[in-house]
């Protein structure tokens, strides 16, 4: 069991503790004891960290750090991308892996905006203990992290962190190895094991921890660059073009903060994703903020280099599914702030039965449409956090627990799904699709997870049809989407999705519906 539920917790019950152990037995987050992570080998749903290191284009490979970002003009997702979980509670999609600090400019060109770490010295991160009293004033949550490091390619290895001021609190390693924690200047941090390690591959458990307002806070009355001393200095004709695009946002630095930071971020979560990219001037920093076109990376790249030239301390953070930006306020310290972007493909690996962290604060900044939509679709598939409970016959359990049942209907024998005319003379009438479910009842917990897995097949001849959009969703006495996958190779779709916590108890069913594509027909199955 990774967690058993403790009823009435206190709040200030943070951790429970072995008698004459540093490593407590477990942790209590939300009303649930989470007991430290298993030792072993690597896992089939996890990748190992690596000293190779990316290449600074797109996303992430699995296992990689970057020393630099290059924008791209690929405005729309290529692809499902892999989410692989090391914390718990899970923070997922937002493990930091790279974060960049500083802009130069590209050597081919030199023009380009490119995004690096401005100060690569690293500093030792000690050990304090599971007890160590918080170094200020603001409150902080606990955090398990299990990771297997590779220093195959070298002794000196990326390490995930929660937060750019996480401390590590607990350290094991296994097999045994001498370890040490550092971080550079954007506060990436590293595993480095001074000899040669006792083995190829050593998984490391860790404690960690990271303030509150990391993930959400009240914005500090101040003016926009209150901390303008801190911010690396722009190349000159970087700063002229931030300054001007920010003008056209109608911004400068004089401003209060809360009013800067509220309309870059409306105008960076408003953007689209799109087959489709900014028309090319020549210059893709201004193309891609003009252009209201991107992904993830495009948002957290144009407001990075927009903020700092408007004097705000801001990185670009990335891992092998998601990039975001973080921001350093006066009183608060670095809060994430999450622009949205192709959130429908993302894919958890190794998250389920993991308590999600919910923000304790809510966000302070604005929410246009376009970045709900992509919000809702990212915490549904990967964080399990919902915002409207379904309906349904409640009923309770012996033992005072309460579940969700699920059942699936297959549809009627011989009864193949409807088919629509073409939109034009012009255009070929689209195929038919079937889908199926291969279970056809569940029962689940509220607050855990439900793996869906079946096939979607074309009706003319059986084959699998691939990269189909694929909704799963509960219907009681209304629908709730539980999230979304993508069909692979030969048809075969899989996800695992969160129940929500406060879904009422009683009886649902399931089911799965895809919009089809430009070659197939919508089709669903219950």
């Amino acid at each position: 069991m990774l967690h058993e539920y403790v009823p009435d917790v206190r709040e200030d019950e943070a951790m429970l503790l072995t008698a004459g152990s540093a490593e407590p037995a477990g942790i209590v987050y939300d009303g649930e004891v989470i007991p430290a992570p298993r030792d072993g080998a690597l896992r089939r749903d996890e990748r190992p960290m690596t000293a190779v290191p990316g290449d600074g284009a797109s996303s992430e490979e699995p296992g990689r750090r970057s020393p630099t970002f290059r924008p791209d003009r690929i405005t729309a997702l290529e692809g499902t991308l892999g989410y692989y979980t090391v914390f718990t509670p899970t923070i997922a999609p937002f493990k930091r892996v790279t974060a960049l600090d500083a802009v130069v400019l590209a050597e081919e060109d030199g023009r380009t905006p490119v995004l690096a770490v401005s100060d690569l010295e690293t500093v030792p991160v000690p050990v304090v203990g599971a007890t160590a009293p918080a170094p200020d004033d603001r409150e902080r949550d606990r955090f398990w992290g299990t990771v297997v490091l590779d220093f195959s390619e070298g002794s000196r290895v990326p390490l995930p962190s929660v937060s750019p001021e996480s401390r590590i609190l607990t350290l094991r390693s296994e097999p045994e190895a001498a370890i040490r924690i550092e971080k550079d200047g954007a506060d990436n941090f590293f595993a480095v094991a001074p000899g040669r390690p006792p083995a190829t591959q050593v998984r490391l458990t860790f404690l960690t921890d990271a303030p509150r307002g990391y993930f959400n806070a009240p914005l500090p009355e101040v003016a926009a660059d209150v901390l303008a001393a801190d911010v690396p200095e722009l190349p000159e004709s970087v700063r002229q073009r931030a300054e001007s695009f920010a003008a056209e946002l109608g911004l400068s630095r004089e401003m209060p903060l809360p009013r800067v930071l509220g309309e870059l971020v409306r105008h960076f979560r408003a953007f689209e994703e799109s087959d489709e990219p900014p028309a090319d001037t020549g210059d893709i920093y201004l193309d891609l903020c003009r252009g209201g076109k991107g992904v993830c990376r495009h948002r957290a790249y144009g407001f990075v280099i927009t903020a700092m030239a408007l004097g705000i301390p801001a990185r670009f953070v990335m891992n092998e599914a998601h990039a975001w930006v973080e921001v350093r306020m006066a009183s608060v310290g670095w809060m994430r702030i999450d622009l949205g972007g192709a959130a429908h493909g993302l894919e958890a690996h190794n998250a389920e039965e993991r308590p999600v962290y919910r923000p304790v604060n809510p966000d302070p900044l604005p929410r246009p449409a376009a970045y709900e939509r992509s919000y809702a679709q990212a915490r549904e598939r990967m964080q399990g956090l919902r915002s409207a409970p379904g309906g349904g016959r409640t009923r309770e359990q012996a033992g005072g627990g309460a579940s969700v049942e699920v059942e699936t209907v297959p549809p009627e024998s011989g009864e193949p799904p409807r088919r629509s005319e073409a939109t034009s003379a012009d255009e070929a009438p689209r195929e038919a699709l079937r889908l199926s479910v291969d279970r056809a009842r569940y029962e689940v917990f509220r607050g855990r997870t439900i793996e869906v897995t079946g096939r979607a097949t074309s009706v003319a001849d059986g084959a699998g049809v691939s990269g189909l959009r694929l909704e799963v969703l509960l219907e009681g006495d209304r629908e709730l989407l539980l999230g979304v996958t993508v069909s692979r190779e030969h048809g075969y779709y899989r996800g695992t999705f969160g129940v929500p916590p406060d879904v009422d108890v009683g009886e649902y069913r399931l089911e799965v519906r895809t919009p089809g594509d430009d070659r197939h027909l919508p089709a669903s199955v219950r």
